[in-house]
């Protein structure tokens, strides 16, 4: 059984993926999920929120859990959008209670209490995807307001987040810097994998080597105008190259960070803003582009994310300019597929976009060779979902004798995997 707050017709790809795949292999499948909200924060079209409905999408039974839909930055209003969801997911653990193993992805990590209860009151085994590590992810923020607060809910969190991620099966890790904090927290190293998150792959096609850039450099950035992206930095360095001939910028994307932006980028003649754009529109800049930049702000909880561009360009085979420390900077530099920069340093920044702007096409196509071997043999798809079967097989047979692929097999009924 897949148990994720999102699900489609909403735009997230990993809990759709997990289902659809083992469907395909011949598992018997179903989903709990809330009715879909996002990313606008209104309730889709066709949809009427009620108790006990179900419907079939891709040959999957999926059933809507009723939830508060809000996607305020206010934190009374978020925690009632979080927990909502985990109240009305119980009210179909009548459905579930034969299941095998329950898969949690695990953002909000409120996702995963049905999980904690089922498996008290079934003994059932549930793997937990920790895309984003709480009580950081909550109190780092900002939605808590920092301060008293913030040590407040993170003193309330712990103990249970103990127990959620000390009940798992499995944890997940979305990266070693993740794994290793989970381990540090207390929990078995054999109970902590990682699997990479993996692109949406539909929308990407490889760049060739000979469409690199030979005099001109095109950098783009492609995705949330947030406060925790460290634009203003971005806008910054390029400011530096503004008299620069042959570099380009193009930011696409949008967030509460939109016109402050814009503003601060207007009197730039080679750095542009081009709002959101439709993921297929993003793939056509990426074979445009000679780099992608990835860039987060210098927080604690960012050395240990991955962030969703990096496998996007990594996919595209166009190399990256980060500023991300922790587990990217390691991964770019080890594979050769980009250049680093400091955190919030215009400068160093800036020092990257001219090593950009020297190097040479073949240089260039190098690099971007390197960061599509990395995404290959480490973030595709397919290496992805490989490793969750296998760590989902796992946790089967810890609870009885026998494999997923045993039962499939021998074409014993497997409930709602």
């Amino acid at each position: 059984m897949v148990l994720s707050q999102f699900y489609r017709p909403e735009p997230f790809l990993f809990a759709p993926a997990i289902a659809e795949d083992l469907a395909a292999q011949g598992f018997q499948v179903s989903v709990v999920t809330g009715y879909p909200n996002r990313p606008g924060g209104t309730i889709y079209s066709g949809y009427r929120q009620r108790l006990g409905f179900n419907e079939e999408i891709e040959g999957i039974e999926v059933h809507r859990a009723p939830l508060v839909i809000n996607h305020s930055q206010k934190a009374v209003e978020r925690i009632a959008n979080f927990l909502t969801f985990s109240i009305g997911a119980l009210t179909v653990s009548h459905k579930i209670r034969d299941a095998d193993a329950v898969y949690v992805y695990a953002t909000p990590a409120t996702a995963g209490i049905p999980a904690q209860v089922w498996k008290l009151l079934f003994g059932i085994p549930y793997v937990l995807h920790v895309q984003d590590l709480w009580p950081e992810s909550v109190t780092d923020s900002g939605m808590m307001g920092g301060g008293r607060i913030s040590r407040a809910a993170s003193a309330v969190m712990k103990p249970w987040l103990e127990r959620l991620y000390g009940g798992a099966a499995t944890l997940i890790a979305i990266s070693p810097g993740m794994r290793q904090l989970l381990i540090d927290r207390g929990n078995s190293p054999d109970a902590c994998d990682v699997v990479f998150n993996w692109a949406d792959e539909s929308t990407i096609a490889p760049k060739k080597s000979s469409s690199f850039s030979e005099d001109d450099v095109h950098l783009i950035y492609a995705g949330n105008l947030g406060p925790m992206q460290d634009l203003e930095t971005v806008i910054q360095a390029a400011g530096y190259l503004d008299d620069e001939e042959g570099f380009n910028l193009i930011m696409a994307g949008g967030g509460i960070l939109e016109d402050r932006l814009r503003d601060q980028a207007a009197s730039l003649t080679k750095t542009s803003l081009v709002g959101r754009l439709p993921r297929s529109k993003v793939g056509e800049l990426y074979l445009k582009s000679d780099f992608q930049l990835v860039t987060l702000k210098d927080l604690p909880i960012f050395r240990t994310t991955v962030p969703s561009k990096l496998q996007a360009s990594l996919a595209s085979g166009v190399p990256v300019i980060t500023t991300v420390k922790g587990d990217v900077a390691q991964l770019i530099r080890e594979h050769d597929a980009g250049l680093v920069a400091e955190p919030g340093d215009a400068r160093s920044l800036a020092e990257a976009f001219r090593r950009a702007l020297s190097m040479t096409a073949e240089e260039r196509a190098r690099m971007g060779r390197n960061a599509r071997m990395l995404y290959e043999e480490h973030m595709s798809k397919r290496t992805g979902l490989d490793a969750i079967v296998s760590i989902l097989d796992t946790a089967v047979r810890s609870r009885s004798e026998g494999s997923l692929r045993d039962r499939s097999v021998a074409h014993t009924e497997m409930k709602n995997y």
